[in-house]
């Protein structure tokens, strides 16, 4: 019996290459303009048709020399063991373009981004290097605080519940402001009930769904002061900010999706960078499928599409908030004038403050 359960095992873990769907290795946001970070090393990778293109970065004197790819068309600039976060110019004819990195990588803090660069219905950039999101920074490293505070991030604000917390607390450096804000309330410790009950197989696929869409809808409309409060002084901070809550995909997407919007980004962009957080949690998903299937030899009720629900990001979940918001306070701008506080006068100053 031993030898066929070690066999079975072996079994799964070799079938483990294909788990998720193959829209999870390909980014969600497509830019023509853009910048891979790998520890400290930066690429950019541009779209330049002109020989004339000049790439410049800020606080670096000198130009980066470019040039084409093999097929002529795509052109990159690379810097290696850079301390400093670059900011890269691109110059073409009269054009001229700021790009960073999306995703800042840090070893074991892996859904950490910039929520810059993207386009606003009025023509306008959202800021880089202003308003970041992650996943929780308990794993965050001693060793990387460097890096950290090379982002001049000065308040972190964490919106897990106490529960989540627990043994999970934040690793920061000493300057850095944290701000314990809970966008749900959570004093039975339902979160992580309902996790457990998730992995021990007691839910199936579509209960996973729906649980999963009435979360959504609870961050808009169980906790309005709380999420009023945090947008107010996320937006009204002069220094860069990061939000988070576990994995940085379900509060922290809900939230990045309200900031977006009130920045008039279109709906569409804001739901590609939303469904970001699948791609650069791959890896991190895999394992846990990869130990779901193990798991799965003993309690066999256990559904892996109730697990990939539970830790992924879905386009309709996303599409659960912006319905709630819809149905019941009659779209998104009037949601931002009468639940968030903010009429069209401070709307257009924070428009000025937070683009380009």
């Amino acid at each position: 019996m031993k030898c066929l359960l070690l066999l079975a095992a072996f079994a799964v873990l070799t079938s483990c290459g294909a788990n998720l769907p193959q829209s999870f290795y390909k980014k969600s946001l497509t830019e023509e303009n853009y910048v891979e970070n790998s520890k400290n090393n930066y690429s950019l990778y541009f779209n330049a048709n002109t020989t004339d293109a000049q790439v410049h970065i800020q606080l670096v004197p000198d130009a980066i020399t470019w040039q084409p790819t093999a097929d002529g068309y795509g052109n990159t600039a690379l810097l290696a063991k850079q301390l400093h976060r670059p900011y890269f110019t691109i110059t073409s004819g009269t054009d001229t373009l700021t790009v960073a990195n999306r995703h800042i990588y840090f070893k074991e803090v892996v859904n950490f981004r910039d929520i810059g660069g993207l386009k606003t219905t009025e023509g306008k950039t959202v800021k880089w290097g202003k308003i970041f999101r992650s996943d929780n920074l308990s794993n965050l490293k001693a060793s990387e605080f460097s890096k950290f505070n090379d982002l001049n991030i000065k308040t972190v604000f964490d919106l897990r519940t106490n529960h989540e917390i627990k043994g999970k607390e934040d690793n920061l450096p000493t300057a850095t402001e944290y701000i314990h804000f809970p966008t749900l309330e959570d004093n039975e410790d339902l979160l992580s009930k309902m996790r457990a009950r998730v992995i021990n197989g007691e839910v199936s696929d579509e209960q996973s769904l729906n649980l999963m869409l009435d979360l959504y809808r609870s961050v808009i409309s169980d906790n309005i002061p709380s999420l009023k409060k945090l947008i107010h002084q996320i937006v009204d901070s002069n220094d860069a900010v990061l939000y988070h809550c576990s994995a940085g995909k379900d509060r922290t997407g809900v939230v990045t999706a309200l900031l977006l919007s009130i920045l008039k980004v279109d709906r569409e962009t804001i739901t590609q960078e939303y469904l970001l957080s699948n791609y650069y949690r791959r890896a991190k998903l895999e394992k846990i499928i990869s130990k779901v299937k193990i798991a799965k030899l003993v309690k066999t009720r256990i559904e892996l599409q109730a697990i990939q629900n539970f830790m992924s990001v879905d386009e309709r979940y996303l599409n659960a908030a912006f319905t709630e918001i819809d149905a019941k306070y009659g779209g998104i701008d009037l949601f931002i004038q009468n639940q968030l506080g903010i009429d069209d006068v401070q709307r257009a100053l924070i428009i000025k403050k937070l683009t380009y």
